[in-house]
């Protein structure tokens, strides 16, 4: 039920590393199988997965010292403008490479409350469960990662506003 958002959720904390992400994957549900007396049953079972698999990819991720991501890999394409002088819809495949790239260089914890939020979709809450820390942390965490994101990915911001 939960293995592929798991899987997606691992491939992205560990820097994009399929076969990495499914190792884990694997211990985690062989975990799961020979220690189920290790679920807290007063809990949901969805933010206990995710706070196994956010535990064990932390373990991963000291043991590989956070390699960060190659500048050469991500070339910035020029955006053209239109003939009626306002800017061309920026390709999303390019800010989707430059986000990975940058998600890639916030700390751990940023990363995955930002990652956990906006592409898992958990509330606030679920997040402080995952985490195991405060809301008042998550609501931190989550805040400097997106100001550095938008710091770090500002070219992308629209010219021009419709309000």
């Amino acid at each position: 039920r939960y293995s592929k958002r798991l899987l997606h959720f691992m491939y992205r904390m560990l820097n994009h590393d399929e076969e990495r992400a499914q190792d884990l994957l694997q211990d985690l549900f062989v975990q799961l199988v020979e220690k189920p007396k290790g679920f807290d049953t007063s809990r949901k079972f969805k933010p206990w997965v995710f706070t196994v698999a956010a535990n064990l990819c932390r373990k991963e991720y000291r043991k590989i010292n956070h390699v960060s991501a190659s500048d050469n890999e991500y070339q910035l394409n020029e955006v053209a403008s239109s003939t009626d002088g306002l800017i061309a819809p920026i390709d999303s495949k390019v800010f989707k490479k430059h986000l990975k790239r940058e998600l890639l260089n916030l700390s751990y914890e940023q990363r995955t409350v930002f990652v956990l939020r906006n592409q898992e979709k958990f509330s606030l809450n679920e997040i402080a469960e995952v985490m195991e820390c405060s809301l008042g942390t998550v609501k931190s965490r989550l805040f400097y990662a997106t100001k550095t994101l938008a710091e770090k990915l500002v070219e992308f911001k629209p010219l021009y506003q419709n309000y």
